[in-house]
């Protein structure tokens, strides 16, 4: 009699333990289905933040769980895609986009959105190249003294129907100053004075009465001539402070520190890169020109945009 007994009390424990396994199997399921439905729906809103938690409460059911995963990666991806996207972080914002677009585990939802961003990135990065062409070919025309000619160029850029977006700011600006450069020239004459000329501060054509007008204009030329011409110009004095500095700045560097992937950092992603550090609390005014490429040189070798970098080195 005692036999069945225990038999009886042994089916009850494994029924009642059993019970209990499938609740919390059923209970943890129902938490990560959840999970992973607000994580999506998230997403078609745009409320990336927000998946971005349902996706890892998700992962805290299901640890390891490659479809969590993935909808996560996908989704921070995307998100750091556009942060460098408004950084004019271009490069950075195309591997991130093609993260999303490529990822295996994710939703068709961001991998479409991607897909789009990816064709407009193209656009803007040939509007980029094309409008920075017409400005050095404007500043060319300037430093030639040919003032109303390299007006009539950056008129390329300011009758762009586009020239005024956002992604355009930088170059645009450039182009704004360029202009009342060769207005005021113009004022003055146009006679090739250093009163109406954009100068580089190697320029021997000077006087007491156009210091001003040197000052304002050769900041303009100075961040887009290369370091070989800026040294070609340097006076005696000039070249032994640069001989004898021990940091880094433009007279003291290789070709391949003033490069990334083989072409000339230019005047604009410096003046981005300013701009960024300037949004962390960072004065971009207290770092060289040479100091900005060699952030944005590491920056790439890192594959991390700018921002990220700066966030990590100078905060």
């Amino acid at each position: 009699m005692k036999k069945w007994i225990w038999t009886i009390m042994a089916v009850v424990i494994i029924a009642v333990v059993g019970g209990v396994t499938f609740t919390s199997h059923h209970m943890t399921q129902k938490a990560y289905t959840a999970a992973m439905t607000t994580g999506r729906q998230a997403v078609s809103k745009e409320n990336y933040s927000i998946a971005e938690s349902a996706f890892q409460e998700a992962l805290r059911h299901r640890t390891n769980d490659q479809q969590a995963q993935g909808h996560l990666t996908q989704t921070q991806n995307f998100v750091s895609a556009q942060s460098a996207m408004s950084d004019h972080e271009f490069n950075t914002a195309k591997s991130d986009y093609t993260k999303v677009k490529n990822a295996k585990t994710g939703t068709s939802t961001l991998s479409n959105r991607a897909k789009t961003a990816l064709k407009l990135l193209k656009t803007i990065q040939l509007k980029v190249e094309t409008f920075q062409g017409v400005y050095e070919q404007a500043l060319t025309q300037n430093q030639g003294q040919s003032y109303e000619a390299s007006n009539a160029t950056l008129d390329r850029i300011f009758k762009d129907a586009d020239a005024k977006q956002s992604y355009y700011t930088d170059i645009y600006n450039q182009a704004v100053d360029l202009r009342s450069a060769n207005n005021q020239a113009i004022k003055h004459g146009g006679d090739g004075t250093a009163a109406a000329s954009i100068t580089t501060p190697n320029s021997s054509s000077s006087s007491a009465s156009s210091n001003s007008a040197n000052t304002n204009s050769g900041s303009i030329a100075n961040a887009n001539d290369n370091s070989s011409s800026r040294t070609k110009g340097l006076t005696g004095a000039e070249k032994q402070a640069a001989k004898n500095y021990k940091g880094s700045n433009e007279f003291t560097v290789k070709k391949s520190q003033t490069e990334i992937n083989g072409k000339t950092i230019t005047a604009s992603q410096i003046a981005s890169a300013r701009k960024t550090l300037s949004s962390m609390g960072v004065s971009g005014g207290s770092f060289s020109d040479q100091d900005i490429r060699t952030g944005l040189i590491a920056a790439n070798k890192a594959g991390i945009s700018f921002k990220a970098y700066a966030q990590k080195t100078y905060k």
